[in-house]
């Protein structure tokens, strides 16, 4: 984008006969070339969301569509909680430069026109999760025409996603005799930011003991005919949302 400007004067005379001229004169005409549009930042990701302890690749690629020369240019990255840089993880025109730091900024000299830059690296997901989401930006400190200018590329944001689910079993009785009842219960709880569905039961019954029938319960209520060791469906879990199992053995 190229801002053109130029004035115009008008103005009259008379001639010693006394005639009036009236003329104009234009002045030069002066431009000014937006570089935020003549030198392109964008900013992509390989992911549009990522689970817990997952990576992303985030690419930068820099393009001089200027009439200009551009110089010392300088790059930083800026990434919100939830997810960090892996460390050693830049690649600057498919070399790979372990000692760059994203967050410090490293220079990747200078783009004459029409050429680009690409830089690439690696984000990690927190885990476990410490937000819902994580946006990122590059910025680009650079000169031009000599004027030293700053700009941000566009900004990637990644929805976390939680998957945890946990399943924690207890026993009512730390020691038993021969004919006593053991009673085992499991709570399985979405600990994480999707549903869960297809849950699926199942559980060996321990040498030494056998089955209670019947004895199945599922958040209180007796499922007649169930059996852990073959196995049975439980209700789909929204996050936050637990289900109880019980049942009973007797110690041979």
């Amino acid at each position: 984008m190229i801002i053109t400007n130029q004035s115009k004067i008008q103005y009259s005379y008379t001639l010693p006969g006394g005639n009036v001229i009236t003329e104009t004169r234009d002045s030069n005409i002066v431009t000014t070339e937006v570089m935020t549009y003549a030198f392109t930042k964008v900013k992509t990701s390989n992911k549009t969301f990522l689970k817990e302890g997952e990576t992303a690749t985030h690419t930068v690629t820099l393009t001089n569509n200027s009439q200009q020369n551009i110089s010392n240019i300088f790059f930083t990255d800026t990434l919100t909680s939830g997810a960090s840089h892996i460390a050693g993880s830049v690649v600057v025109n498919g070399t790979s430069q372990p000692t760059y730091d994203l967050v410090a900024g490293f220079n990747v000299g200078d783009l004459n026109v029409g050429a680009n830059t690409v830089v690439s690296y690696l984000v990690k997901a927190n885990n476990p999760a410490t937000a819902i989401s994580t946006t990122d930006f590059a910025t680009v400190n650079y000169t031009a025409s000599g004027r030293s200018l700053t700009e941000n590329s566009n900004p990637i944001t990644l929805a976390l996603v939680e998957d945890g689910l946990t399943n924690v079993k207890t026993v009512d009785k730390a020691v038993a005799v021969q004919g006593e009842t053991l009673h085992y219960t499991s709570v399985i709880d979405n600990t994480g930011s999707l549903p869960k569905t297809n849950l699926i039961f199942s559980d060996a019954i321990p040498s030494g003991t056998t089955f209670v029938p019947n004895s199945v319960k599922i958040n209180g209520v007796q499922q007649v005919g169930f059996e852990p060791s073959i196995g049975f469906g439980l209700p789909d879990l929204n996050p936050g949302e637990q289900v109880t199992v019980e049942f009973d053995v007797t110690v041979n």
